[in-house]
């Protein structure tokens, strides 16, 4: 028995080529300025971390004693 598709659906793949370049290039702009923000605030929180691992270290050396 033969299925009968939608009239007027376009396939997944026609649709994506049928957008204009210009919003599929905002589209990909935007997702790249949310991973670089995503990128920054992780790396804040890394640095945040390493100045606490640091001093932290910093108060450990003198109390360390040579034998």
């Amino acid at each position: 028995m033969p299925v009968k598709k939608p009239r007027g659906a376009i396939p997944p793949v026609v649709a994506a080529i049928v957008r204009p370049v210009n919003k599929r290039l905002a589209r990909m702009e935007d997702l790249l300025f949310e991973m670089r923000r995503e990128q920054d605030v992780k790396l804040r929180k890394i640095n945040k971390l390493q100045e606490q691992v640091d001093a932290l270290t910093e108060a450990l050396r003198p109390r360390r004693v040579r034998r």
